[in-house]
């Protein structure tokens, strides 16, 4: 767990400037594109901590609000960081290759729009 607090805090420090007053803008959906396909360790490793934390936020999210899940994924309990990490990789290199705009959304609203498309909660009769 203390290897996900750094990695999270190295990626964070990545993205962020303290010199500017301005609010940096948000990682967009090319930044995690090339987080997720760079060749190096740390790369690779932020691409999935970054997926994983946007997966968790939403579940968290989804709980504080009541557990209603209209507009949300349902991503299956047990679903492996492996799989996640590859719907949104597959997502971002079909999505930013026939929609080259999309390149500027934000990721993690990029990735809870892949996730939704992946993992649609069921409807109740």
């Amino acid at each position: 767990m203390r290897w996900i607090v750094v990695t999270l805090i190295s990626v964070s420090s990545t993205f962020t400037t303290v010199t500017s007053a301005e609010p940096e803008p948000a990682m967009t959906a090319e930044d995690l594109q090339q987080l997720c396909t760079g060749e190096d360790h740390v790369s690779r490793n932020a691409c999935r901590i970054y997926i994983l934390g946007v997966t968790q936020g939403i579940a968290v999210g989804v709980r504080m609000a009541g557990g209603s899940s209209a507009g949300t994924p349902c991503v299956p309990a047990g679903t492996s960081a492996d799989a996640l990490e590859q719907t949104i990789k597959t997502k971002l290199g079909r999505d930013l290759a026939n929609h080259p705009a999309d390149r500027t959304l934000e990721a993690a609203g990029f990735i809870g729009s892949a996730l939704l498309a992946a993992y649609p909660c069921a409807k109740h009769p």
